[in-house]
């Protein structure tokens, strides 16, 4: 999809107040690395899967370290705007070239697409189970309109029934949908696993909070798969109705 600058400019300011905004609309703080919990890997995967590497840099670095300095965590705005930035542009670039291999319904096919199923499937619940089982508060509004905090009692159940469901959509997608969304999915395990590593790096080195970095790693995480399951979701729908999707 080739745009031109001013068309550029304008679709990146708008996707980065998109991520701005789904980076602050909900939190869950994390008390050890004084940073929280978000949905802005949404705007972040879609800006990049949608519009490509560049949109989805600009859009992903500087609508979440926006979010940041809004929510006055403005010390982690600076190492935002580069990991950010990073994720969006590895995603677009790494989505752009696994798309044009047209991905096969064969063997090879068969098999990427079960190890990408099986990492997330298990990811998710162990995450789910060991990190976000029990009750827990959350955080929810918009700038300048306030927030309200809510206690949420989480069953292991739910987690299971999660994971399974996930696990269905990706047999789905793989019988019944282009074959081209499973580069979804990869492009995000790769961008994410950047920004989980950034960020440990970032809170280890820069902040100096050494080995409580690590708390963070399984939220960092969760992140990411919500971000690639409800990303992928918007970009499959935007690609059935006929939309070009990639930048």
């Amino acid at each position: 999809m080739i745009m031109s600058l001013a068309k550029r400019v304008s679709i990146t300011g708008f996707m980065a107040a998109l991520t701005c905004i789904l980076t602050s609309m909900f939190q869950l703080y994390i008390y050890e690395t004084h940073g929280y919990f978000n949905f802005g890997e949404i705007g972040v995967y879609v800006s990049a899967i949608l519009f490509g590497p560049i949109v989805g840099a600009f859009a992903g670095g500087l609508g979440s370290a926006m979010a940041d300095i809004i929510l006055g965590y403005f010390w982690y705005a600076p190492g935002t705007l580069i990991i950010k930035g990073l994720e969006g542009f590895v995603v677009g670039l790494v989505y752009s070239l696994l798309n044009r291999l047209r991905f096969k319904r064969n063997f090879i096919g068969l098999v990427s697409s079960s190890i990408i199923a099986i990492i997330i499937f298990s990811s998710l619940l162990h995450v789910g189970l060991n990190y976000y089982s029990g009750s827990s508060e959350f955080s929810f509004g918009f700038p300048l309109l306030g927030y309200g905090t809510v206690s949420v009692g989480i069953p292991s159940m739910f987690w299971i029934l999660s994971s399974v469901l996930l696990l269905i959509i990706f047999i789905y997608i793989y019988v019944k949908v282009d074959l081209r969304y499973l580069s979804m999915a990869l492009s995000c395990l790769i961008g994410g696993s950047i920004m989980i590593l950034g960020y440990f790096l970032y809170e280890f080195y820069v902040l100096s909070y050494g080995w409580a970095a690590l708390v963070e790693v399984p939220f960092n995480f969760m992140q990411m798969l919500i971000g690639l399951i409800v990303s992928s979701i918007i970009c499959v729908g935007i690609g059935r109705r006929g939309i070009m999707v990639g930048g």
